[in-house]
C-alpha cells in the first residue's frame, strides 16, 4: 500500500483515526473484535468437534459476544480432549463384540476386545471356556481392577503362550479385554484346580437342586465328570450343593404390605401391595382406599389379593410388612405357612 505523498489516497483512513487512540481493552468493551491469528486457530479447531449442537454454540458470531480468556481457552481444550476420548471408547465398545450370558456354556470363548459388565462375567466365561477346551488356566492376578489370566501349572515352567490381561475402560461402565493371546501348546486335563470353585458347581446345578433337593453328592460327582469331563471332590460338590440351596432360598416370592394416610381432598388410607418385576423394579400389584387401617379392611383387601394371585395358603411366599399390630396380625392368621420379614 502506498502513501499519500506518492498520490495514493487511504480510503480508510478516516476509520485508522477513529481507532487510533483506542487500545485492546477498549475494543472488547465497544464490541469491537478484531481477528488475529491464535483467535483463527483456536475457532478452527472447535468448527471441527463432532457435535452439531456444540459447533451451533461456538460458532464464529456466538464466541465474540464475550472474551476468552487463556484459562477458559485450555478449559475448553482439555475438555475437547476428554470428549475425543469419550468418543473413542465408545468406537471400541461398537466395533468390538458385547459379551452375551445367555449364551452356552460351551461357547463361550473370550476374544480381544470383548466387553463385559465386571470382572466376575469375564471370569464365568474364562472359565467356561477353560473347562470345555481342558486347559488348566488360573488367574495370575485378579481384582476390581484387572485380571490376568494364564494357562498351564502355576509353579512350574509354563511354555504355553496364553495370556489374558483385561481392565475397565477408560469410561468406567465396561470392562474390557485389552490384550490376549489365546494360542495353547499345552495338553488338555481333567482336573483343574481353583478356577473351578464350587460356587461354578452351583450355578450348574441350582435347577437341579430345585428340584431334587436331596440329590446325593456322589451321583452329583459322576454327573459332573460325565457332563463336564471334570473330576472334582466330593467337598467342592458339598459347598456347590449349600451354594445353590442359599441361592434358591433368596429366590422366594416377595410382597410388601403397607398402608398410609392420605391428607389431600380425599381423606382415609391408602393400602397397597407391592411387588418386583423382571428387572428388579418396583411393581404395583393392588391398592384399595379404605376409611380406616383396621382388621375387617386388611382381611377384605387379602382376600382380594388372595383370590387375584392365587396364594393359596402362601408356601414359599415372602410378605414384608411395617409391624403395625392390625396388619400383622391379620396376615400370620389369614396364611398359616406364611413367611413374615418385619422392617
Amino acid at each position: 500500500m502506498g502513501s499519500s505523498d506518492d498520490g495514493y489516497d487511504d480510503p480508510f483512513a478516516g476509520i485508522y483515526e477513529i481507532f487510533s487512540g483506542l487500545n485492546e481493552m477498549d475494543f472488547e468493551l465497544h464490541g469491537i473484535y478484531m481477528d488475529h491469528e491464535p483467535r483463527q486457530e483456536f475457532v478452527s479447531r472447535l468448527d471441527k468437534c463432532k457435535d452439531h449442537f456444540l459447533n451451533i454454540l461456538l460458532c464464529d458470531a456466538n464466541i465474540r459476544n464475550a472474551s476468552m480468556t487463556n484459562e477458559m481457552k485450555d478449559r475448553v481444550d482439555h475438555g475437547n480432549d476428554l470428549e475425543n476420548e469419550e468418543e473413542v471408547e465408545e468406537e471400541v465398545t461398537n466395533k468390538y463384540r458385547i459379551h452375551d450370558p445367555n449364551v452356552r456354556w460351551d461357547k463361550m470363548e473370550p476374544k480381544l476386545g470383548d466387553v463385559f459388565e465386571s470382572p466376575a462375567q469375564l471370569k464365568l466365561c474364562v472359565t467356561n471356556y477353560a473347562v470345555n477346551g481342558g486347559y488348566q488356566i488360573y488367574f495370575q492376578k485378579s481384582d476390581n481392577r484387572r485380571i490376568v489370566a494364564r494357562c498351564g501349572k502355576r509353579h512350574e515352567d509354563n511354555r504355553c503362550p496364553f495370556r489374558l490381561y483385561a481392565a475397565w475402560m477408560y469410561n468406567d461402565r465396561t470392562f474390557q479385554v485389552k490384550a490376549m493371546n489365546s494360542e495353547h501348546l499345552c495338553s488338555k486335563v481333567f482336573k483343574y484346580g481353583s478356577i473351578v470353585n464350587p460356587e461354578w458347581i452351583g450355578r450348574h446345578y441350582v435347577t437341579e437342586i430345585a428340584n431334587k433337593p436331596k440329590v446325593k453328592l456322589r451321583e452329583m460327582i459322576s454327573d459332573i465328570k460325565q457332563r463336564y469331563r471334570c473330576v472334582v471332590s466330593i467337598g467342592h460338590v458339598r459347598r456347590a450343593k449349600q451354594w445353590a440351596k442359599e441361592l434358591i432360598e433368596g429366590c422366594r416370592k416377595v410382597i410388601g404390605l403397607d398402608g398410609c394416610f392420605l391428607k389431600g381432598q380425599v381423606k382415609g388410607e391408602l393400602l397397597t401391595a407391592i411387588g418386583r418385576d423382571a428387572n428388579n423394579k418396583v411393581f404395583p400389584i393392588a391398592w384399595a382406599v379404605v376409611d380406616v387401617e383396621n382388621k375387617d379392611n386388611w382381611t377384605w383387601f387379602l382376600e382380594l389379593l388372595k383370590d387375584d394371585l392365587d396364594l393359596g395358603t402362601g408356601v414359599d411366599l415372602v410378605v414384608i410388612s411395617d409391624q403395625h399390630k392390625v396388619s400383622s396380625l391379620i396376615i400370620i392368621v389369614y396364611f398359616n405357612l406364611i413367611i413374615s420379614i418385619w422392617l
